[in-house]
């Protein structure tokens, strides 16, 4: 994948010319305060205005005005540096490819903005609050002033449609006018439909750059030219060859009861799915189960089987997604609504398989009964964890699921187990993709791939778990020592086991301080702080120098050194 950055002051240039040579073009710039208005949540303007805490008139029609795909609109987003979630939640919801900047004439290009406004001289209308009246707003030959109030949304609940009105009946048929616009939330509404009523004119959202002609006072942290803002430059990734398309494929086996809370979350997500399969794998005795026509406009694709297949299945059927991506999730795994943004983040900047839940193991021979540490939803860490093999949700490229399938038949034969360590292990046998567990800071859970305690409620509801079935635990570890046997290593050597305590008393303690030895004895009291614990004294008492076990022990530190550079 590309990782090819535009930049905030690259972006002004090109845009700028396009006003600058007469051309008719419309700019829709859309933020956090846009986003929070189309999603119903409360949130303070900087202007005095306050959003409810539903979905209003105003909210409806910002969506509504995401929808023109013209070659000569574009739409200003959040960008990734300033609002991770939001340019997630823009960029999967805007099908028009002209994706700029909502900060375009802010920040570090706000001296620049100054300079090249005052340089327009040419024929406008402005739509602005009430205190820009009679104020001249640069050089412009204003032809008329359209005022607003400070409460958006009261005046666009009950004077929107006139104002609208008033200025399709004056400036309707005119072209080639500069529509300046200073709005607040309403600014987008108000181009949308004045570009479908003449797209002719030149319709530009400039927001509060303009403040400073009307206002009297500084509005905004950018305009101190010493404040982090003021020196800003934006940047996001090239909206022309950055690819957002994930195809979430859902399981449903034995808990029809928790789809519905599952296609919540995954439809509430920032980076917005493009399609949701659901595969149907068949269950004795069958379930109470109806794809009723409310459900089936929630669900691209319906998979559904008469013989059961085990958890393999439900790869195969990603094979039938659209998009560049896929996800896949257990049907009793409900994800935070940044769980595919995390993801997707990651695998721009490391290729790898990302999973909501990863195993450490230090001796794969003993998993899942020890010998392993988890990391995930529960295992809070604030950075990505290469891992052995991921579960509950796993996030990758579509094209790479056919490593599968590669020698895969006595493997699943276990069918209703190994499914997830054999695709990571055949993943990185095969192309050279690693696992990992992306971030799941303790105090973000929209970042997780699972919710903590629903996690640990559905995951351990009896009849229905895997993995409270004493046989499938069995299976398992036979799964396991059959990879072994052919070539899987456990990473033992990762930071992540190193300074772990299971990892001290487990790993080390059975390869070099056997049990019933007094080194075991020692090791243990110095484990449990009743012993001084130093490399020194352990080395030279328990690894002689020049024996089998020190140069074992050298190898060993080495590799620590070596894996904290990376």
């Amino acid at each position: 994948m590309s990782r090819k950055k535009v930049f905030l002051n690259h972006e002004f240039d090109k845009i700028w010319k396009k006003i600058e040579e007469g051309e008719n073009i419309s700019i829709l710039r859309y933020a956090d305060g846009e986003r929070a208005v189309m999603i119903g949540e409360s949130v303070a303007g900087v202007d005095g205005w306050t959003s409810p805490n539903h979905v209003s008139k105003l909210g409806k029609d910002l969506l509504k005005a995401l929808e023109i795909n013209d070659k000569n609109v574009y739409y200003g987003i959040s960008c990734p540096c300033c609002d991770h979630p939001a340019y997630y939640w823009y960029s999967t919801r805007i099908s028009n490819p002209n994706i700029t900047f909502a900060n375009l004439w802010v920040n570090a290009n706000h001296p620049r903005f100054i300079k090249s406004f005052e340089k327009l001289n040419r024929e406008a209308v402005i739509i602005a609050n009430y205190r820009a009246e009679g104020k001249q707003i640069g050089n412009l030959k204003i032809l008329m002033h359209y005022s607003i109030s400070d409460d958006c949304f009261d005046f666009w609940e009950n004077q929107g449609e006139k104002l609208l009105s008033d200025i399709k009946r004056d400036f309707g048929d005119k072209k080639d006018l500069l529509f300046v616009i200073s709005a607040g939330p309403m600014s987008e509404p108000i181009i949308a439909e004045l570009y479908k009523n003449n797209p002719n004119n030149c319709y530009i959202d400039f927001g509060s750059s303009i403040d400073r002609y009307y206002r009297g006072k500084q509005t905004r942290p950018y305009e101190d030219r010493w404040s982090v803002y003021a020196n800003r430059n934006c940047w996001m990734y090239d909206p022309q060859i950055m690819n957002f398309d994930v195809s979430v494929i859902l399981t449903l086996y034995q808990r029809p009861a928790k789809l519905l809370e599952q296609l919540d979350a995954v439809e509430n997500q920032t980076l917005k799915p493009r399609e949701i399969i659901l595969f149907h794998d068949a269950s004795t005795p069958p379930i109470d189960f109806e794809f009723d026509e409310k459900l089936r406009s929630r669900i691209t694709n319906y998979i559904k089987l008469d013989k059961n297949v085990g958890v393999w299945g439900r790869f195969a059927g990603g094979l039938l997604a659209t998009s560049k991506y896929v996800c896949f999730f257990d049907d009793d795994t409900i994800p935070g609504n940044r769980w595919l943004e995390n993801c997707h983040t990651q695998i721009v900047k490391r290729k790898g398989l990302y999973g909501a839940i990863g195993i450490d193991s230090w001796n794969l021979n003993n998993y899942p009964y020890r010998s392993f540490r988890r990391w995930g939803w529960d295992g809070a860490w604030d950075n990505t964890k290469e891992v052995d093999f991921a579960g509950h949700s796993w996030f990758l490229e579509k094209d790479w699921l056919g490593a599968l399938w590669i020698n895969n038949s006595q493997f699943y034969a276990f069918k209703y187990v190994a499914e997830d360590v054999f695709l990571s292990y055949s993943l990185n046998k095969w192309i050279n993709i690693k696992t990992y567990v992306p971030p799941h800071p303790k105090n973000d859970l929209d970042l997780y791939g699972s919710t903590p305690g629903k996690a640990e409620e559905y995951g351990q509801e009896p009849d229905v778990a895997i993995s409270l079935n004493p046989r499938h635990l069995d299976n398992m570890n036979k799964a396991m020592k059959l990879l072994v046997a052919q070539g899987m290593k456990a990473g033992h050597c990762r930071l992540s086991n190193i300074f772990s305590r299971d990892y001290v008393a487990d790993y080390i303690a059975d390869r070099f301080f056997p049990k019933g030895s007094k080194r075991r004895d020692v090791l243990m009291q110095c484990i449990n702080g009743t012993k001084r614990f130093g490399s020194t004294y352990i080395a030279d008492k328990f690894f002689p120098m020049d024996s089998r076990r020190r140069r074992i022990l050298t190898q060993y530190i080495k590799e620590i050194k070596r894996m904290s550079k990376k």
